[in-house]
C-alpha cells in the first residue's frame, strides 16, 4: 500500500564503500512518521481520520524496531550489527519523532538505524517492531539507552510500550494508542513474568523490494486507523486502544498492524510501507 511522502530521504539506505579489505560495510536506514500524506508533526492537527473522518492533535510517535536484517543478492538476510548510542541498544533501536511538545516526551529525535553489515549488495529488508524477550521484561528506571526512557514502560511484567502514539495532553479522554506484550500472568507488576506472554503483539516487516538509494521506511497513523472509529469507544475501555485483548476498539488497529486479535486472524500489515 504505497503512499504520497511528500519529501525526499536524501539517503534511505546508504552503503558506505571504507576500506575494499574489510569484512563489513557501514549502513544508515531511514525512517519517517506520516500521517497520510503529511509529515507527522508533533502538536500538529490531523484531519479525516479513521471510520467517521475524526480529527486529532497529536502529541506522540515512537516505536521500538528489532532484529533489522537486510537481504543480499542471493535471497539470505544478513543481520545489521547496531551502532550503539542513546537511541540503540544492543539489538533494539527507539525511533522517535515526537520533540517533547506532550507531557512525557522528549526532545531529541531518532529518524535512522545505522551500523555495519557484511560487505554485499542488498535489495530488501525487514525487522519486527518491539523489544526482544530478552530485554522486554527488566527495570526501565535503571536501564541503558532507549530502553531507559519509563514512559514506553508499562512495567516489569508486561513490559515495553513498543508502540506510543498519543493525542492531546495524556488525559483519561485523549485519544491514544500504546502496543506491548499482554497476558504475561497474574504475578506482581515489579516482576518479569514466569512464562510467555501469550500476546506478543511483535509486528513482522518485511520488504523483498528496497531501493537502497532512495526508499524510506514510512510508518503512517492514517493507515494504523483506518476503518477504526477512533472517536467512539467502546464503554468501560481506555480512549483508543491500549492493546487490551478485550477492548473491540483495539481489532480495526490490530489488523492494520499484521497482528491477531481474539478470533481475528492476522492479516498483512499495512502501518510500515517502503517508500
Amino acid at each position: 500500500m504505497k503512499r504520497l511522502v511528500t519529501w525526499v530521504a536524501l539517503s534511505a539506505l546508504a552503503l558506505g564503500c571504507g576500506d575494499s579489505s574489510s569484512s563489513s560495510q557501514q549502513v544508515e536506514l531511514a525512517f519517517a512518521a506520516v500521517v497520510g500524506t503529511e509529515p507527522f508533526v508533533c502538536d500538529r492537527e490531523y484531519q479525516d481520520l479513521g471510520a467517521n473522518g475524526t480529527s486529532l492533535v497529536l502529541s506522540d510517535f515512537r516505536f521500538y524496531v528489532q532484529n533489522v536484517e537486510l537481504k543480499n543478492a542471493s535471497g539470505d538476510w544478513v543481520p545489521v550489527t547496531l551502532t550503539q548510542n542513546n537511541f540503540q541498544i544492543d539489538n533494539v533501536v527507539l525511533l522517535d519523532f515526537e520533540n517533547g511538545c506532550g507531557d512525557l516526551g522528549t526532545p531529541e529525535l531518532n529518524d535512522k538505524i545505522i551500523g555495519t553489515v557484511s560487505q554485499g549488495e542488498y535489495d530488501g529488508v525487514r525487522f519486527r517492531m518491539g523489544v526482544p524477550v530478552e530485554l522486554n521484561h527488566a527495570d526501565a528506571s535503571t536501564a541503558a539507552g532507549p530502553l531507559g526512557l519509563t514512559s514506553m514502560f508499562w512495567n516489569w511484567r508486561g513490559g515495553y510500550k513498543f508502540l506510543r502514539i498519543d493525542s492531546g495532553a495524556f488525559s483519561m479522554t485523549d485519544w491514544r494508542m500504546h502496543l506491548g506484550s499482554t497476558g504475561c500472568g497474574m504475578g506482581t507488576p515489579t516482576a518479569p513474568p514466569e512464562a510467555p506472554c501469550t500476546n506478543e503483539n511483535r509486528v513482522e516487516v518485511e520488504f523483498d523490494t528496497f531501493d537502497a538509494q532512495t526508499d524510506t521506511v514510512v510508518a503512517d497513523f492514517a493507515a494504523l486507523v483506518d476503518n477504526a472509529p477512533v472517536d467512539d469507544n467502546a464503554d468501560g475501555t481506555p480512549f483508543g486502544c491500549m492493546a487490551t485483548p478485550d477492548d473491540p476498539d483495539c481489532g480495526p488497529i490490530f489488523k492494520n498492524l499484521g497482528l491477531a486479535f481474539g478470533d481475528q486472524q492476522a492479516g498483512t500489515q499495512i502501518f510500515f510501507s517502503a517508500e
